[in-house]
């Protein structure tokens, strides 16, 4: 029982692992200017999944990356999950986790970036140090690549894609399997302060797990120009996704 519920919940992290706070699943390939900072916070999320009689859900707060800019297209990125809380039951069996969660270290370096379409690319490589707490996480070094690219389309709307290829431990912890990733997402502004997004994301691992799959929406909502909420909702459309993620974000840029 204890490994299928390991396997679980290592199916249900793995969308999103590198994104795991700011502005949607998918990745911007902007870059954060030298002396400014970014600041993007997953401030509440919530997960429910059901399957097989089985109930997961999990709990996340402030969720967060820092970001500073070194040069004109080049920025650095620091994330924590600040807690984590999951819970799994099975029939008679339970299962409650909770804790501080892990460390992310990224860089991000914008190679294209074209003012006349409006299209920009980037590649962020990134690594996870373990310092989960309360068995809410793994004990090993994870790494990965995401590859962001955005442009923007007639009638107002933006359109952002990114592929990712993570290297996460396996579920008989024995070596690492390679996940590949997939999403994209389309905004368009209804006001100056308002802007709705719909997106999609897959996911496969080289690994016996199912493949993941989710669709969703949500909304932005900005105060100044510097400052923005996000919520979204999200489906699960596959058996290896969660069924319902939802998610409050929050945005700072000073």
């Amino acid at each position: 029982m204890y490994r299928i519920l390991r396997c679980r919940l290592l199916a249900l992290a793995t969308l999103g692992v590198a994104a795991m706070a700011g502005a949607q699943i998918t990745e911007s390939p902007v870059t954060v200017a030298p002396g400014r900072f970014l600041l993007e916070m997953d401030a509440i999320s919530l997960t429910l999944d059901r399957a097989d009689g089985a109930k997961y859900t999990a709990f996340g707060a402030a969720s967060t990356f820092l970001s500073t800019g070194l040069a004109q297209h080049w920025d650095i990125q620091l994330g924590a999950e600040l807690f984590i809380s999951q819970k799994y039951e099975d029939g008679s069996f339970r299962e409650r986790r909770s804790g501080i969660g892990d460390v992310y270290l990224r860089t991000k370096w914008r190679f294209l970036d074209d003012p006349e379409s409006g299209s920009a690319a980037a590649v962020i490589p990134f690594v996870k140090i373990p310092t989960n707490s309360g068995r809410v996480g793994n004990r090993s070094v994870e790494g990965g690549l995401i590859v962001p690219w955005s442009t923007q389309l007639i009638g107002g709307f933006d359109f952002s894609a990114m592929v990712e290829v993570d290297f996460l431990r396996n579920d008989a912890d024995d070596g690492y399997d390679t996940h590949g990733y997939a999403s994209a997402s389309l905004t368009r502004s209804v006001t100056k302060r308002v802007a709705l997004y719909a997106e999609a994301a897959v996911g496969k691992s080289s690994g016996a797990g199912p493949a993941e799959g989710v669709v969703g929406g949500g909304v932005t909502v900005a105060f100044s120009g510097n400052s923005w909420w996000d919520v979204a909702v999200y489906r699960g459309i596959s058996r290896g996704a969660a069924d319902w993620n939802h998610v409050i974000r929050y945005n700072w840029g000073f």
